[in-house]
């Protein structure tokens, strides 16, 4: 069955903001959909660390499913794409902080092996982000969802219900 399109105004801060929220409450389909919403959109260079946060939640959706295999991958690679923004971070992001966090969590994994997956809350970092530096960090990386002063602009997408 096909989905039907709606067409939605978000914001940026208000994605990211809503997706840390999500993450942070354990709801990492949510935020994995949220992050998306900003990611299919961008086109800049900044592209990619939305793509890498994406990876991290859906990670955590197959560690608490037990799926070894996805985790492992989605781990791997969402630290991949983050790589390149972990010493200076990047839309407010600390990235260094949570690709640490999420290398500990593939670690474990790895220890524990493919029959033992546990989802342990005091392991999932922490996704926040500095709504203050966005203004300056839009106009860095030219990211989508901003006017030429860094604001955040009402942007309208289309989205599957």
């Amino acid at each position: 069955m096909r989905r039907a399109l709606q067409t939605k105004t978000i914001t940026v801060p208000g994605n990211l903001r809503i997706a840390c929220d999500q993450f942070n409450s354990h709801r990492f389909f949510e935020c994995h959909e949220s992050f998306e919403e900003i990611w299919q959109e961008e086109i800049s260079d900044v592209r990619d660390l939305y793509k890498g946060l994406i990876q991290i939640a859906a990670a955590y959706v197959h560690i608490t499913r037990g799926n070894f295999v996805g985790a492992d991958r989605l781990l791997r690679t969402g630290v991949g794409y983050l790589a390149p923004y972990r010493a200076e971070g990047a839309m407010g992001f600390d990235v260094e902080r949570i690709c640490r966090a999420a290398e500990r969590q593939h670690a474990v994994l790895l220890a524990d092996g493919p029959g033992h997956v546990v989802f342990d809350p005091a392991k999932v970092p922490l996704f926040e982000f500095e709504a203050d530096r966005l203004p300056a960090e839009a106009l860095r990386w030219r990211a989508w969802g901003f006017d030429r002063e860094g604001s955040a602009a009402e942007m309208e997408i289309t989205v599957a219900e």
